[in-house]
């Protein structure tokens, strides 16, 4: 039986399941100073690359004060997952990272999930508050800047959330990319090749960070968690000879890591999926 039984969110169903906008995706390169916090320095980026939104990776960055919250259990009927409490560190060094970078209320804002070491609680994983982190040195980072709309947080009545949703603001000829974001129960590796072919992208690289019900994967142990958070790791692809290649991490409420590569039709989405489809 498919693992989406164990998901019922509290409102009708959104429509469409997912959603596309299609644009131009160039290299971005970025420095982040220490001490700022990382949302305001994110959001000077931004303003000086002039860009409608962007995915970013944050592998190695050192952060000094910060804060974090990892998946849970809704305390209500509200909405069928929740978060933590919040938890908190004096240092760490993220291992890998990815934000996705987008609106709020017509503000920057970010979505980062990430995997981290802690001298004093060792490995974590969770989603950062960008509000509540400090940059602890110098950093030099890259991803990719996009144009042609951007990912910007939209009340959604299925889930009871608010978060990033494509949104276009202009027509582009040249397309290169797409920013997507899927609904609940959609199946990520499924939605993933579709897209890519349907999308005309090729082989693309696929960055994105998002929730699932359960995972199997080809190369690792299941993950049963009917809530998680996820990131896809470097060299995520969508296409090719054997589908897509998903390399993915994810945490559950208890604190479990899993890692491999998602097996074709066996990670439907928890909450969303958010993500950047550069043609490869």
């Amino acid at each position: 039986m498919s693992r989406s039984h164990l998901i019922r969110h509290p409102g009708p169903p959104t429509q469409p399941r997912r959603h596309v906008v299609r644009g131009v995706a160039e290299p971005l390169s970025f420095e982040l100073g220490a001490g700022e916090v990382l949302m305001t320095a994110i959001a000077q980026v931004m303003d000086a690359a002039d860009c409608d939104s962007a995915v970013v990776r944050l592998d190695g960055l050192v952060l000094g004060p910060y804060e974090f919250v990892m998946p849970d259990k809704s305390p209500d009927d509200d909405h069928a997952a929740w978060y933590s409490e919040t938890h908190s560190g004096p240092s760490a060094r993220l291992d890998r990272g990815t934000a996705i970078i987008g609106r709020r209320n017509g503000e920057w804002f970010l979505h980062c999930h990430a995997i981290w070491e802690d001298p004093q609680r060792g490995r974590c994983a969770g989603h950062l508050l960008p509000h509540q982190v400090t940059i602890g040195a110098a950093y030099s980072g890259a991803g990719y800047r996009f144009d042609g709309g951007c990912f910007d947080v939209t009340a959604d009545a299925e889930t009871n959330f608010s978060f990033f949703r494509p949104r276009q603001l202009t027509q582009r000829q040249d397309v290169n990319a797409a920013i997507v974001s899927l609904a609940p129960h959609e199946d990520l590796s499924t939605a993933v090749a579709e897209l890519s072919a349907e999308l005309a992208l090729g082989n693309p690289q696929v960055v994105g960070i998002g929730s699932l019900i359960g995972a199997d994967f080809t190369d690792a142990p299941s993950m049963e968690s009917p809530i998680s958070e996820v990131l896809l790791l470097n060299d995520a692809r969508g296409a090719g000879p054997d589908g897509p290649y998903l390399p993915t991490f994810c945490v559950d409420p208890d604190g479990n890591f899993f890692e491999g590569t998602l097996k074709a039709h066996t990670a439907p989405i928890c909450v969303t999926f958010e993500m950047l489809l550069v043609a490869g």
